[in-house]
């Protein structure tokens, strides 16, 4: 099983005037050894390096906030979560992206919050499940229009900083891969993972086919050369290793299990 390694550096917290809590920012840099925390006066600051902002009310419970750093060349859409139980387990947890404007980037609801907005589930961009008591990631999924920009990256990390906040296991995966899930491998922003496990069960293509129409081939097939073989090589010396892809849209609206 693999688990993030140094994935963030070292940290600054910050109090929010007027709320409760505080906001931290993980850097990527070596201005200091790797975990210290440092106390910083308002505000957040997001000097080079910086890889998420977090704003927690108090330890141990939902963050209301998470922004996620662009991936070097790209440029993410501004995407909201919706933090959601997964019916029928003991702690598997569903983070659901959306990226219409009805919430700030980085905004995380609860799903009564989100019931509030009236918005249906068919809005979302992508969804990432695992086991909060784990931390194992099951399925990721990325809407085939959303593809190529950033936007399984920009929620695998934000699943990571929830995960840490809430103080549950560390985000970590499995041997289970979709040939789109290698080539995300080999592509992914780079992070360091430790014991990152081989493709074990090389799971089919799981784009719906009524996703797929009218979508460019490049948003539903790897590039050339970034198949298994070559991502099983370049597997220790990337990034974040991928998840499961299942269709995140059956007819509750809900991630699939």
């Amino acid at each position: 099983m693999a688990a993030p390694r140094e994935a963030f550096r070292w940290y600054a917290r910050h109090r929010v005037p007027g709320q409760p809590g505080y906001a931290v920012v993980g850097m990527s840099t070596t201005a200091f050894p790797d975990g210290t925390v440092i106390e910083l006066p308002p505000p957040a600051q997001r000097p080079p390096g910086w890889q998420f902002e977090v704003h927690v009310a108090a330890p141990g419970r939902l963050p209301h906030r998470v922004v996620v750093a662009d991936a070097p060349g790209t440029r993410a859409p501004a995407l909201w979560y919706v933090v959601l139980p997964v019916a029928g387990t003991a702690s598997g947890v569903d983070l659901v992206a959306f990226s219409t404007g009805d919430r700030p980037d980085g905004d995380v609801l609860d799903a009564a919050e989100f019931g509030a907005l009236g918005i249906g589930w068919d809005n979302q961009v992508g969804a990432l499940r695992w086991d909060a008591a784990t931390g194992l990631g099951d399925q990721i999924y990325v809407a085939p229009q959303a593809r190529r920009r950033g936007v399984g990256t920009k929620i695998g990390v934000a699943a990571v900083v929830l995960a840490a906040a809430r103080g549950w296991a560390p985000v970590r995966v499995d041997g289970r891969r979709t040939d789109l899930g290698e080539a995300w491998l080999t592509a992914m922003w780079p992070r360091s993972w430790d014991d990152l496990p081989a493709c074990t069960s090389p799971a089919p293509p799981m784009t719906p086919a009524t996703e797929a129409v009218g979508v460019p081939e490049r948003n539903l097939l790897p590039d050339p050369g970034s198949g298994r073989a070559v991502a099983r090589v370049a597997a220790a010396t990337t990034g974040c290793a991928p998840l499961h892809a299942p269709d995140p849209r059956p007819a509750t609206g809900r991630p699939a299990p």
